[in-house]
């Protein structure tokens, strides 16, 4: 862990994805002296992106969210750590078989291609243990694929640093943001405070906490979801 500097152009905390890729980029725009903090152990600080299934479906019905999806791949294909695996969405009523010809409508329209809806036979055929009894149809995205978080974090975070630009400091807990006149000064930790007047709050589910030591509010709710994974 490296020393913590007494001042910084900027505090991010968090070192999961996000608060990785917001260092990585800034530093890429020029900024220096910046401090990225995490509570936890790295590279897994035991967060979302240590958790997360890291499946990547480029398709979204925005043109917006598809083309920052479409950037974030060409990104984490330039760090070698995404895997082309192709993907299916499938449907089990009218409705959700309804919403994937949507989906079709909308891939071609923000121009990803090759896509295509499969018939449940066809569906078993590129996964044999279903049953295709049970579903009506399928959404077949090609370019889909899965992404190493955890070692696309380790090596923005790397390259920030080669810069000259990032000090990152692990196990290390925030305790205050400390504000006046409504705008932010410095960041109280366990390890040093650090005068600051830039701070960014990458924390998944504990942004609101720490949103609240600086007197603002992040509207986030966390979810429970389920998820199987069959290698």
């Amino acid at each position: 862990m490296s020393a913590l500097p007494s001042t910084a152009r900027a505090v991010v905390i968090g070192a999961g994805i996000v608060g990785s890729s917001l260092a990585h980029h800034l530093a890429r725009l020029g900024w220096r002296d910046l401090v990225l903090v995490e509570k936890g152990p790295l590279p897994n600080a035991g967060g979302s992106t240590g958790h997360a299934s890291n499946f990547i479906y480029l398709v979204d019905h925005s043109k917006e969210m598809t083309a920052l999806t479409l950037d974030s791949v060409r990104q984490y294909e330039e760090l070698g750590v995404f895997t082309e695996s192709g993907g299916i969405e499938v449907a089990r009523t009218e409705e959700r078989m309804q919403e994937l010809t949507r989906r079709m409508v909308s891939a071609k329209a923000w121009g990803v291609e090759p896509v295509s809806l499969l018939t449940p036979a066809e569906v078993k055929e590129l996964v044999p243990f279903i049953d295709e009894s049970v579903i009506l149809g399928g959404f077949y995205s090609p370019s889909v694929g899965v992404v190493d978080s955890l070692r696309a974090g380790t090596l923005m975070r790397e390259q920030a640093v080669e810069m000259g630009a990032l000090t990152v400091s692990a196990q290390t807990e925030v305790l205050d943001i400390e504000t006046s006149g409504g705008r932010i000064t410095g960041v109280r930790t366990s390890e040093g405070d650090i005068e600051t007047g830039v701070v960014a709050i990458a924390c998944g589910v504990w942004s609101p906490k720490l949103a609240r030591m600086a007197g603002a509010c992040i509207p986030l709710t966390p979810a429970v979801h389920q998820m199987i994974d069959i290698g």
